[in-house]
C-alpha cells in the first residue's frame, strides 16, 4: 500500500487525495462516511478530496436511493494523466528552448573573462542559430561559401528559415565571400547588405567568422562541423576592426547589394 502512496504523489495527488483514491478503489461504489473511515481522513477533508478527485477525473457520483454514492475511475486514467503532465513537460522545454538563447546572450557578457563555449554538429547549428536570431544590430561575416554548400548538414529547411528569420528582420549586414569561381546564383539573400566576392585560390578559408555585438562566432566545415562561440567585447571589436580593413581591402572585388 505505501508503495502505492507513493507512486500517485508522483503522480502529484496530495497525502490525503492518495489515500482517499487507494481507499475508494478498494471499497468500489461507497457513501462517503465509508471512505472517510477507511482512509483515516476526517469526513469535511474526505469530501474536498473526492472533490479534487474529481476534477482530474479520478472519480464519479451518482445518487441510489436517498444515497449519494462515490467511485473511483479506473487506474488506467492514471496513465492519462501523466501522459498529460509529460505533453505539458514537452511544451514548456520547447517554450524554454526558444527563450533560452535571450538567457545566454545575458550569461556574462561582462565577465571578467571571455566565455567560449563549443558546440558540435547540427544540434550545435540550430542552438547558434537561435542566439543569432535573437540579437539586434549590424553583423559582420567571412564566409567560404563553397564549403558551406558542400556542408549536407546544413543544407536544410531549418536553414531556409533562417534566412528567411534574417530577411525579416532586415538587419544591415556585410559579408565577405570567397568562392572558387564566381556564380550570382548560388548567392543567398540574407535581407538588408552587401557582399563582396573574393577568389578561393587567392583566399584559401575554409572556415566561418560572424560578428555581432559582442560576440565572435567561429565554424569549422571541413574536418568537423563545429561552431565556437566566443563573448568578448574586447575580441569582437579586434575582430571586428580586422574585418573592416579587409573589407575596405576588397572594394575593388565584384560585390552585390541587397535591400
Amino acid at each position: 500500500m505505501d508503495q502505492l502512496l507513493t507512486e500517485l504523489k508522483h503522480l502529484g495527488l496530495s497525502d490525503k487525495e492518495a489515500q482517499v483514491y487507494l481507499s475508494s478503489l478498494e471499497l468500489g461504489p461507497a457513501p462517503v462516511q465509508d471512505i472517510s473511515h477507511k482512509a483515516k481522513v476526517n469526513r469535511a477533508t474526505t469530501y474536498v478530496m473526492i472533490e479534487a478527485l474529481s476534477s482530474r477525473g479520478l472519480m464519479s457520483t451518482f445518487v441510489k436511493g436517498k444515497k449519494r454514492f462515490y467511485v473511483p475511475e479506473s487506474p488506467d486514467r492514471l496513465l492519462s494523466i501523466l501522459r498529460i503532465q509529460q505533453k505539458e513537460i514537452e511544451e514548456k522545454q520547447t517554450e524554454f528552448e526558444k527563450k533560452l538563447p535571450l538567457f545566454l546572450a545575458l550569461f556574462n557578457t561582462e565577465g571578467a573573462k571571455p566565455q567560449i563555449r563549443y558546440l558540435e554538429g547540427p544540434e550545435g547549428i540550430k542552438t547558434v542559430r537561435a542566439l543569432f536570431e535573437a540579437m539586434d544590430g549590424e553583423w559582420l561575416e567571412i564566409l567560404p561559401l563553397d564549403d558551406v554548400n558542400a556542408t549536407k548538414e546544413l543544407m536544410t529547411h531549418e536553414r531556409d528559415m533562417h534566412l528567411k528569420t534574417l530577411r525579416e528582420k532586415r538587419t544591415p549586414h556585410k559579408v565577405l565571400v570567397t568562392m572558387s569561381e564566381f556564380d550570382e546564383s548560388k548567392i543567398v539573400d540574407a535581407g538588408v547588405g552587401e557582399w563582396r566576392f573574393l577568389p578561393a585560390n587567392e583566399f584559401p578559408i575554409h572556415g566561418s567568422i560572424v560578428i555581432r555585438q559582442n560576440y565572435v562566432f567561429l565554424f569549422s566545415y571541413r574536418s568537423a562541423l563545429l561552431s565556437v562561440v566566443i563573448t568578448s567585447q574586447e575580441i569582437a571589436d579586434a575582430v571586428r576592426a580586422l574585418f573592416h580593413l579587409a573589407w575596405k581591402g576588397a572594394e575593388g572585388y565584384p560585390s552585390k547589394k541587397f535591400s
